[in-house]
């Protein structure tokens, strides 16, 4: 089954010195058995890795877990920081390009905009904003008080996860309505 016998080379390679090379030539060195292959040609390392990527499963992904609140909330609290700082960013590129770009974003056509936009859309909106801006800030004090080291414990998690979906739904109501 293992035919290809080859010798390592690194001993002899490594010494500068002749006596040193005559010692590692002449001593018991390592060997390293390869497989002998049933096909003669020998097949190129991108056709190897190739087949290799092929037969090889996927690494795990999101779709084999159990969503859990703890992720959840992970990736919401991710989201909901991309969106409330994105559109922060974006307002404040666009408010300082403003003059240059012609537009007007004073107070007077803001007003005008928000009166001329149906009432289904504003309150959408109003509960988008109000929603991300107010889950992200309680999961962010959440986030504070693990790392004083309470509530770190799976009773502790579901305990914070729920209060911060609580006071999310309170503040997102108060926001958008009132």
């Amino acid at each position: 089954m293992f035919s290809n016998v080859t010798r390592t080379a690194g001993i002899l390679n490594a010494s500068r010195f002749p006596l040193q090379r005559y010692i590692a030539a002449n001593s018991v060195r390592a060997f390293i058995v390869t497989p002998k292959r049933s096909n003669i040609e020998e097949e190129s390392q991108a056709a190897v890795a190739e087949r290799a990527r092929k037969n090889r499963p996927i690494s795990p992904n999101l779709g084999i877990y159990k969503p859990q609140m703890s992720m959840v909330l992970s990736a919401l609290h991710r989201n909901t920081g991309i969106l409330v700082a994105g559109s922060a960013y974006l307002y404040t590129a666009v408010f300082g390009l403003a003059p240059a770009l012609g537009l007007d974003l004073g107070s007077v056509a803001a007003a005008s905009t928000v009166a001329a936009t149906p009432m289904p859309v504003l309150l959408g909106l109003k509960a988008l904003i109000s929603g991300s801006l107010s889950f992200h800030c309680f999961n962010g004090i959440r986030h504070l008080v693990w790392d004083t080291g309470r509530y770190v414990s799976n009773k502790g998690v579901f305990k914070t996860g729920y209060a911060v979906i609580g006071a999310t739904a309170l503040a997102t109501g108060y926001l958008t309505f009132f």
